[in-house]
């Protein structure tokens, strides 16, 4: 999951502004995406306490642009060509299996499609699942907020398993 450019990005960041963490995490989350930033930060030696809250905001901050972006109707062609990728995107999403499987668990659904670190999963499908299945904004939030700390805490555990198996084969 984790190409080339992005393991130069995390170098390139270590190496010149992991002492300053705000400004070395936010290009990551932005290029690399939550589980990129949140294991890059774990190898730095950041623990989940700061991590988490940062990340959670990072997310929380997503949700009303994509609400606005899946609900807006403009005549601009910038939006006009957001709206047709959205389109091209909610039609994958709803030909896929993996959706009809999501869709059966309904409102968990949502909670379960944010929280999970692969390509596809994340904000902006929650927040699309979410306008599909017909959810009020309040009741969405929840669930995107849910999402996106279970997602946080499961990509954290997977971070300090791959740390701890690193260490363990390094000493031995």
């Amino acid at each position: 999951m984790i190409t080339s450019d992005m393991l130069n990005a995390i170098t390139f960041f270590k190496n010149n502004l992991a002492d300053h963490f705000i400004i070395y995490f936010i290009p990551l989350y932005i290029l690399g995406g939550r589980p990129v930033a949140i294991i890059s930060a774990q190898l730095l030696g950041f623990k989940i306490l700061l991590i988490l809250p940062v990340v959670v905001l990072l997310d929380t901050l997503q949700i009303p642009f994509f609400f606005h972006l899946y609900g807006t109707i403009s005549n601009r062609l910038f939006v006009q060509k957001l709206q047709e990728r959205r389109k091209q995107k909610e039609k994958r999403l709803r030909n896929s299996k993996f959706f009809h499987w999501v869709q059966l668990f309904g409102t968990p659904g949502v909670v379960v499609v944010t929280m999970l670190p692969l390509k596809g999963c994340g904000m902006w499908s929650g927040v699309l699942l979410s306008k599909m299945l017909g959810l009020p904004k309040k009741t969405a939030y929840l669930l995107l907020i849910t999402g996106s700390v279970l997602g946080c805490v499961i990509v954290f555990v997977l971070g300090e398993a791959v740390l701890q198996f690193g260490t363990l084969f390094l000493n031995t």
